[in-house]
């Protein structure tokens, strides 16, 4: 006889014959999830690992950096210092200016994580992003398997767990965890990635610990739902707000004449845990930026440099907020074609353009972004099974607590649905929705598979690892889709791979030209005055930054040939005054690289007239940098007359400008002699340096050359 589904009573275990599948003990269910869990973790961890420390490097890198990166240093080494501002000018176009001070807008949990490291050392200043998501992406494979256990226990009891179901449950895990937009997060190890995974990590356990309480109350749960609601809160506002929003729901769910009798001492303390991590996060927001909640990109930096920002936030009565942005927010994440398709390798990959806009709303900004039923298929389809299970009329088992949560963790996806600002990276801010709807929906699928034979069990099983293994791979894919902070290093590997993998997909991916076009789909290639310079597109438009557009920026340098860029050795050979002249190091046409002094033993490196409109920005300078004699300093000037553009760095970060006219470049080095002492006299000499050209050979183009004859056949 085989095991049947006896009834729908809350609670209702699944019974049937020991020789089943689905009736062994407990135990070994038990251990069955667990090492399906195991082994889906582990398949996705190699992938996960090599986009975060690799990813076309070349090398493996646990400690990988992309700018921005320090913001959450910063704060830290703030806190340390008993405020929350830092240093002017240390955030850039970031900060945000309130009572003369500026401020990072993100959370402080990351920060706060960092302490113990900050207050031993500076060595890893602006270096802890990728350990730091890693540990997120880790608590995150933890806390995944946890929750779909516990919703597994509210809907079915003690039914135990058979090969194919714990089978599911691993795949499912490892869709949270890499067929999700976390893979993409780990391809750019930068600040908003990481707030996003935490973020993400954080929400994800709140809800488990605000699950435990509902399942079964008790002040060791309270408490930490409490402690981890706070700290999702100090990590990002939409998700942090949710989880109070979750903790207060709680309350009320226990406050309901039906609960009251057995639930009603635990309403006030629920009311607590949501509402005092709301007012610690409100007070720090107020410290930070004047308001309690939320925050006013007038007071922005990057607001008072762009017309664009300035004409989005009057056209949204100044928030940056409004029910007009749904009709594009809507569009964008959640239209069914939201990936690109193609032959060329890695096949699947973002969206070639960006995201467009709906009606006459004027956006900030928009990104190539893709769709969650496109790139999260699985999560999409058990995730809206899920939402009919928890609200159906006649709930299974326990499944009406999942109820508040789900509400709750949909209101956290508001923010970025009301915000006129589109981006990949966002799609985070579903993930706790999809993630606890859709376990509430794999384990009602397999509840009702419980009485019926291996067949329907085992087609299940197979669609939801086909749409698992899609997942992955869609968001691979999506990490692979080039990017505006890729170095030549990475382009170059990538169109190695695909033109290793898809050599005539990639062929057809490749155009010749005398000069860049402002904008082209990403993963377009352009070979440009006969291998003079190779680029990849990234599909980023720059339209609405008249600045970056002018550079080129949606192109990625793939190979740069004889004459662009320039590497030069910079030796002080006494100490350097304020009143000593500039160090001219290079110039075109009109345009010259200079080390300034600007006090000190200190110099900037500024490029003057480049030509172009003049603004302040981007910047013409570096911020002063200290100097010792004797010591060599590497500068690089990269002057890209097909960019369009002139790139310091070396000494001081870097600066990118527009460049005019077309040059050549021309070296001020000193031929190994030092400049003479300034003054004409015998006093000790305060700014004699020795500038030497150390650049080396000229790039042979041999990728150029071999597109461009694969393109030709």
């Amino acid at each position: 006889m085989s095991p049947a589904l006896v009834d729908d009573r809350p609670d209702a275990p699944v019974e049937g014959p020991a020789a089943h599948e689905d009736a062994v003990a407990p135990t070994g269910g038990l251990h069955r999830y667990v090492v399906a869990v195991v082994a889906g973790m582990a398949a996705v961890t190699v992938p996960y690992l090599w986009v975060l420390w690799d990813l076309w490097t070349g090398r493996v890198d646990a400690l990988r950096q992309l700018s921005p990166d320090d913001f959450y240093d910063l704060q830290g080494r703030a806190v340390l210092g008993g405020h929350l501002w830092v240093p002017n000018g240390s955030l850039g176009i970031e900060a945000f200016v309130h009572g003369g001070h500026e401020y990072t807008y993100f959370g402080l949990f990351p920060s706060l994580l960092r302490l113990p490291v900050l207050a031993l050392t500076h060595a890893y200043d602006g270096r802890l992003t990728a350990p730091s998501m890693l540990v997120a992406w880790v608590v995150t494979g933890v806390v995944a398997p946890l929750l779909l256990w516990r919703v597994r226990v509210l809907v079915r009891g003690n039914a135990v767990i058979g090969w194919a179901e714990a089978a599911a449950g691993g795949v499912a895990v490892a869709a949270v965890t890499g067929g999700s937009v976390l893979m993409y997060l780990a391809s750019e190890p930068k600040v908003s990635h990481e707030d996003l995974a935490w973020s993400v990590a954080l929400t994800l356990a709140a809800v488990f610990a605000l699950l435990g309480v509902l399942e079964r109350p008790s002040w060791g749960r309270v408490t930490a739902s409490g402690l981890l609601v706070l700290a999702a809160a100090l990590d990002r506002a939409p998700t942090g707000y949710a989880c109070c929003l979750a903790a207060v729901l709680v309350a009320g769910w226990f406050a309901l004449p039906a609960r009251r009798r057995e639930g009603g001492r635990w309403v006030f303390p629920m009311v607590l845990a949501g509402v005092v991590p709301l007012a610690v996060v409100g007070l720090v927001n107020w410290l930070k930026l004047g308001t309690p909640f939320g925050l006013s990109e007038a007071d922005q930096v990057w607001t008072h440099l762009n017309a664009h920002r300035r004409r989005y936030l009057a056209a949204s009565g100044g928030s940056g907020f409004g029910l007009g942005f749904l009709p594009s927010t809507l569009t964008a994440y959640l239209q069914p074609v939201g990936v690109h398709l193609q032959s060329a390798f890695p096949w699947i990959t973002l969206p070639t353009s960006p995201a467009r806009t709906v009606g006459s709303a004027v956006l900030d900004d928009t990104y190539p972004t893709a769709s969650i039923p496109a790139s999260m298929p699985l999560y999409l389809l058990l995730g809206v099974w899920g939402l009919v299970t928890a609200f159906r009329r006649r709930p299974v088992g326990r499944v009406a607590v999942t109820r508040v949560l789900l509400v709750a963790m949909a209101a956290a996806t508001s923010g970025v649905l009301l915000f006129g600002y589109l981006a990949d990276r966002y799609l985070a801010d579903f993930l706790p929705l999809l993630a606890l709807a859709g376990f509430v929906g794999l384990v009602d699928i397999w509840r009702r598979l419980a009485g019926r034979g291996r067949g329907p069990r085992v087609a299940v099983l197979a669609l939801v690892a086909v749409l698992g293994v899609y997942g992955v791979w869609a968001n691979v894919g999506a990490a692979l889709t080039p990017s505006a902070l890729w170095t030549n290093a990475q382009s170059q590997a990538f169109l190695r791979a695909q033109l290793r993998a898809t050599p005539y997909a990639t062929a057809s991916l490749v155009h010749t030209a005398d000069r860049l076009p402002y904008f082209a789909p990403a993963g377009t290639v352009y070979a440009v005055n006969d291998c003079a310079g190779l680029y990849v597109s990234t599909g980023f438009s720059y339209s609405v930054v008249p600045e970056q557009q002018a550079m080129h920026e949606t192109w990625d340098p793939v190979e740069q040939g004889p004459g662009i860029t320039h590497v030069l050795q910079v030796v002080f050979h006494g100490g350097v005054a304020r009143d000593d002249p500039p160090v001219t190091l290079l110039t075109w046409g009109q345009t010259r690289v200079e080390l300034v002094p600007s006090g000190v033993d200190s110099v900037r490196t500024v490029v003057v007239d480049p030509g172009g409109p003049a603004g302040p920005w981007p910047p013409l300078s570096t911020a002063p940098q200290p100097v010792r004699p004797g010591v060599a300093y590497s500068i690089e000037v990269v002057t890209d007359p097909y960019l369009q553009s002139i790139t310091v760095g070396g000494l001081g970060g870097g600066v990118v400008h527009y460049l005019a006219g077309s040059g050549p470049a021309v070296l001020h080095t000193t031929d190994g002699e030092p400049l003479p002492p300034t003054g004409g006299g015998s006093p000790a000499p305060t700014s004699r340096v020795t500038v030497t050209d150390v650049t080396g050979p000229p790039p042979s183009m041999a990728l150029c050359h071999q597109l461009v004859r694969a393109a030709s056949r």
